[in-house]
């Protein structure tokens, strides 16, 4: 006992006591990557790392997303539904091992040692963007997380606290898509344009409720001139700014000019100013309108090219997007 209780100390460098014979001589997953997968309901939202024949997993409700691109720092109480599993087995462990429907006939589990139901702990999660990215695929969230008061038992050997564990960092892909489609443009008393696409209509199980939203504020007069291409760059006057919120966004509470009933914001990007082309480099933060006549009405097809867009607060996150049709908006002739 004193063995292996010398090696997790040093190992790890945090404060544990044992009253039972552990079975697993190395615990240390520092090295390892933490991964999840999205085909096994069984650990759906969960993440784990693998190490040879080792594997410590956390395990958390199918409708729980504890994992959200939410800057901040959120706390899981250990219970029956928020575990932390760990399992040695007779081989090694492959890398789709949990992601099967169908367990693997091998290797087998020869020891697990998991927190109880109703023991305490809790599962602490600080979430930050990766910063200095410059592409939307570049663009994600590191979830550091950490055990704090854990007590790990076994039916035959006893049990092990940790007063705090580092499992390590979760990576997580950012939850831009510019997902607008044909969704309409639709449009605010004070002449803002925007558009809102929902990406779980009807609020389904097991499924984030996120809104995204596109606000274009541009002056009236841009609607007023004849038919024709007209070109505008991105500055003080003529606004782009991308959001996601962590909820249902109503025309009404977009618009409102305290924001009251928006849902938690997640991110926000501005458009930066755009810059007119020299002939040799081509323009960027372009809003391009077309305006044609149809009967009583002008429709004004907007365009937007090569708008780069920076990420509002401390990180230095951008990402250009080289084309976008925000879509026709429809105005008297």
């Amino acid at each position: 006992m004193k063995k292996y209780f010398g090696i997790l100390s040093c190992l790890f460098l945090l404060s544990a006591c044992d009253d039972g014979d552990l079975t697993f001589d190395s615990f240390d997953f520092s090295n390892a990557t933490a991964a999840n997968c999205s085909t096994n309901g069984e650990v759906l939202n969960s993440v784990f790392k693998l190490n040879n024949n080792e594997a410590l997993l956390i395990k958390f409700p199918t409708n729980v997303f504890p994992f959200r691109n939410l800057e901040g720092t959120s706390n899981l109480q250990i219970s029956a539904a928020n575990k932390i599993i760990y399992r040695v087995f007779n081989g090694e462990v492959p890398t789709d091992y949990f992601c099967s429907l169908i367990p693997p006939v091998s290797p087998n589990v020869i020891d697990e040692w998991s927190t109880a139901d109703q023991s305490s702990g809790k599962i602490e999660i600080k979430t930050t963007p990766v910063d200095n990215t410059t592409t939307i695929e570049a663009a994600k969230y590191d979830h550091s997380i950490v055990f704090r008061d854990i007590t790990l038992s076994n039916a035959s050997s006893g049990t092990v606290t940790y007063t705090e564990y580092i499992f390590g960092k979760y990576q997580t892909k950012s939850n831009i898509t510019f997902a607008f489609g044909a969704t309409p443009i639709q449009k605010c008393t004070d002449g803002r344009l925007f558009k809102i696409f929902d990406s779980n209509v009807g609020n389904a199980e097991n499924k984030q409720n996120l809104n995204e939203v596109i606000i274009l504020n541009l002056p009236a007069s841009v609607f007023q001139g004849p038919a024709g291409l007209a070109t505008y760059l991105v500055n003080d006057t003529n606004q782009l700014t991308y959001r996601i919120y962590g909820g249902d966004v109503t025309p009404t509470s977009l618009c409102s000019t305290d924001g009251a009933g928006l849902p938690t914001l997640y991110e926000e990007w501005q458009a930066e100013d755009g810059v007119a082309s020299n002939g040799i480099i081509p323009a960027t933060g372009e809003i391009k309108i077309e305006t044609l006549v149809d009967g009583a009405n002008l429709v004004h097809t907007i365009t937007l090219t090569n708008v780069k867009y920076k990420r509002v607060g401390a990180t230095n996150n951008t990402f250009v997007q080289s084309i976008q049709t925000f879509g026709d908006y429809r105005t008297a002739n």
